[in-house]
């Protein structure tokens, strides 16, 4: 698995930079001299707007997760795409752990989420089938609760056992499909890395791995 993520990164890696590198042509067209500086956010530039929610499927914790979340930003020239996104487990994740102070085994309810900075690629965007590749640099937050530890009041019977922050870096790449004008469908996969964690129950390597995600974005593109 370490092998599959590492060689999947260098490949987005190189095509990165490939586009960053096309998009260094691009000039201001109130002067459009060669030795003037060349830049991606130049006068020229078309800047659009767009937003999106994300359904993602993968592990935590050796469990099925369902992950949702919303993303939204910038578009400039139809393919590079800069903003901010956020996601959020949605559905019920339990795992076997240990409450402090008491040794037995129990069941325990995984919670969090994490948001950061968005920034995408769209390779031939103006085609109908078209691969977008996105990554999101942000951080998050961790909740491990045991739901029947205060027995005396099932009303409020939930205990934080722990929590933490952590880090995350989470490459992706999708066949995105031009259903309208303003409206996307992607379909792909991505790769959670974490790192930065503290928890007693779970580490970093539990919550890393690749989910399934479907895509529903709208803008002006």
């Amino acid at each position: 698995m370490k092998t599959l993520y590492i060689k999947f990164f260098s490949l987005l890696l190189l095509v990165c930079l490939s586009h960053v590198s096309q998009g260094q042509r691009y000039l201001d067209t109130n002067n459009p001299d060669d030795d003037q500086v060349k830049s991606l956010l130049g006068q020229g530039n078309e800047i659009n707007g767009f937003g999106a929610v994300d359904i993602k499927v993968g592990d935590l914790a050796g469990e099925r997760a369902l992950l949702v979340g919303a993303y939204g930003g910038f578009i400039i020239d139809r393919k590079y795409l800069f903003g901010l996104a956020g996601y959020g487990i949605a559905t019920k994740v339990e795992i076997e752990g240990v409450n402090p102070g008491d040794a037995s085994i129990k069941p325990l309810d995984l919670y969090g989420g994490y948001a950061g900075v968005f920034l995408g690629i769209s390779i031939l965007p103006k085609e109908v089938v078209h691969v977008s590749i996105p990554i999101l640099l942000g951080a998050g937050a961790l909740e491990i609760s045991d739901g029947d530890f205060f027995t005396a009041n099932p009303a409020d019977s939930e205990f934080v056992v722990e929590k933490s922050g952590f880090f995350v870096v989470e490459p992706g790449m999708e066949v995105e499909f031009n259903l309208t004008r303003h409206f996307r469908l992607g379909l792909g996969a991505t790769y959670r890395h974490i790192a930065g964690s503290n928890l007693v129950n779970v580490d970093d390597r539990d919550l890393r791995g690749f989910t399934t995600v479907v895509s529903f974005r709208l803008g002006r593109f």
